[in-house]
């Protein structure tokens, strides 16, 4: 995973797509890389959150990302695999 990079985050049956802004090798001196991420179309999510820091009260919203929370793909392909898909 590198900067630039596109990705997509699974939270609870919510897909996010991204692109990695930055990175952060061994972040936490855990071994792990961790990725700022700018997320679009992330109002579902974002809503999401809300609703459950209003709930128990924690107020967080994850800024920084592990490298196992995120998938890379290919946007290109993608969007020909969903035209594909589209058009069947």
């Amino acid at each position: 995973m590198k900067v630039g990079d596109f990705v997509i985050n699974q939270y609870q049956g919510i897909y996010r797509y991204g692109k990695i802004l930055r990175s952060y090798p061994n972040y936490n001196g855990d071994g792990w890389s961790w990725f700022d991420v700018r997320w679009f179309d992330d109002e579902e999510y974002e809503k999401v959150i809300a609703n459950r820091n209003e709930i128990i009260n924690l107020g967080l919203l994850p800024t920084k990302y592990r490298a196992d929370n995120l998938i890379v793909f290919d946007l290109n392909k993608t969007l020909q695999t969903l035209l594909k898909l589209q058009n069947k």
